[in-house]
This record gives structure tokens, C-alpha cells and sequence, in this order.
């Protein structure tokens, strides 16, 4: 893998990892039921991308 590639990947990961941490803290911040559960439901969504990017790392090793 290539340093160029190692960068992009870490970028993208660190998206992710922002993304998910404010989706977590809109949902600490709201009292309607249905936007937290939907912030849930996209932070869900970006841990699952994090974490399948971190496996895709160390699969490489």
C-alpha cells in the first residue's frame, strides 16, 4: 500500500470518526425522539464505515 493511499484512508477515517462523534453529541443535545433516533441511526452508520476501514487496515498488514 502506498504512503498516498495510507493518507487517503486516514482521512477518511478521521471524517468518519468526527462525523459519528457529532452525531453522538446532537443526540445528547435534542429532546425530539425521532431526530435522535435518526442521529442514532447515522452515527451507527459512520462507526461501521470506521471500523470496516480499520479492518481493511489490518488485513493488510
Amino acid at each position: 500500500m502506498t504512503t498516498k493511499n495510507l493518507t487517503e484512508i486516514s482521512e477518511l477515517m478521521n471524517s468518519e470518526l468526527l462525523a459519528y462523534k457529532k452525531c453522538c453529541n446532537y443526540v445528547g443535545s435534542t429532546s425530539d425522539t425521532e431526530l435522535k433516533q435518526k442521529l442514532g441511526c447515522y452515527a451507527n452508520k459512520h462507526k461501521a464505515r470506521f471500523e470496516a476501514l480499520f479492518n481493511y487496515l489490518n488485513s493488510e498488514e
